[in-house]
């Protein structure tokens, strides 16, 4: 019974961390994003590919204010590479990501040309309008679940 209880314990422990390393960012057609670098250099070069759905991972630089017009959100920036930094924008309705300066945290959202590069919808859409978004940051999922403040 004892070892049943372990083997259970560490099939929970690695199908759990699992489902957060292979969580899937998806477009608005339902397609895998396939991310990383070369993919936001193709969306941040196609003019035509505004508001697409882009998988980044970067260090986090700089911590904003959070924006309260309307509703209330968590805004960052990240470092995908020496030359491109992003604006994270997310949505405080869903719960606040615990940033911190020098940490790497991975975000699938929503590009936009705004501000030199931004990445919004970082979060599930309850509505469905937008595909869903999520973050991840020391291994955690943020952004996956409607979580008030």
């Amino acid at each position: 019974m004892k070892t049943l209880l372990i083997a259970l314990a560490f099939f929970l422990a690695y199908s759990t961390s699992i489902s957060a390393a292979t969580y899937e960012c998806k477009n608005r057609d339902g397609a895998v994003v396939s991310g990383g670098l070369g993919q936001l250099l193709s969306v941040m070069h196609n003019q035509r590919a505004n508001r697409a759905q882009v998988l980044v991972t970067g260090v986090i630089t700089r911590i904003r204010a959070d924006d309260l017009s309307g509703s209330p959100h968590q805004k960052f920036t990240i470092k995908v590479s020496k030359d491109i930094d992003l604006e994270i924008v997310t949505n405080l309705d869903f719960g606040r990501i615990p940033v911190v300066v020098g940490k790497t945290i991975t975000i699938c959202g929503e590009y936009l040309r705004a501000s030199g590069g931004m990445v919004h919808w970082t979060h599930f859409d309850p509505h469905g309008n937008h595909p869903d978004g999520f973050s991840i940051l020391d291994g955690v999922l943020y952004g996956d679940t409607e979580n008030p403040l």
